[in-house]
């Protein structure tokens, strides 16, 4: 656990230290389209998650994720282990997609069963068949707690 919270700190602390103008200017350059499939990818691996839809969720994730975790159950399984905050969250708030350090971002504030507020980073990537996939996804409990 202590592993993974330090490498989060060094992605975020990357991410935020490559923040620069040629980012700013590409986050410009998100469409409207993209701003809607982005969204929407992560909603409905949001709402597959919730219904224990393991292939629908695994489905949202890239070609090379797929491959690294070869099939759905070992995915569903990594989610209700480590991400259990994706996997049971009681409300989401979408903040608009954003381009940092090169890498197309989607923050998803999370809300869990204990009204403790999580913020799911998802790292985006466009496929060869040009749609938006999950790329991977890191969780940070804030101090928040939601009423």
């Amino acid at each position: 656990m202590k592993r993974w919270f330090f490498a989060m700190l060094i992605l975020l602390a990357g991410l935020a230290l490559s923040w620069s103008g040629a980012a700013a200017a590409a986050a410009d350059e998100i469409t409207q389209e993209d701003r809607v499939a982005i969204r929407s990818v992560v909603q409905s691996q949001l709402e597959a998650l919730a219904d224990d839809d393991a292939e629908a969720a695994f489905a949202q994730a890239t070609a090379d994720t797929r491959s690294r975790l070869g099939n759905s159950d070992t995915f569903l399984q990594i989610i209700k282990q480590q991400f259990a905050p994706i996997y049971r969250h009681q409300r989401a708030i979408f903040s608009a997609p954003e381009v940092i350090g090169g890498h197309m971002v989607q923050v998803v504030r999370l809300t869990d069963s204990d009204s403790s507020v999580w913020l799911a980073i998802y790292q985006m990537q466009r496929e060869s068949d040009g749609k938006w996939k999950i790329a991977g996804c890191g969780l940070i409990e804030t101090t928040t707690v939601s009423v």
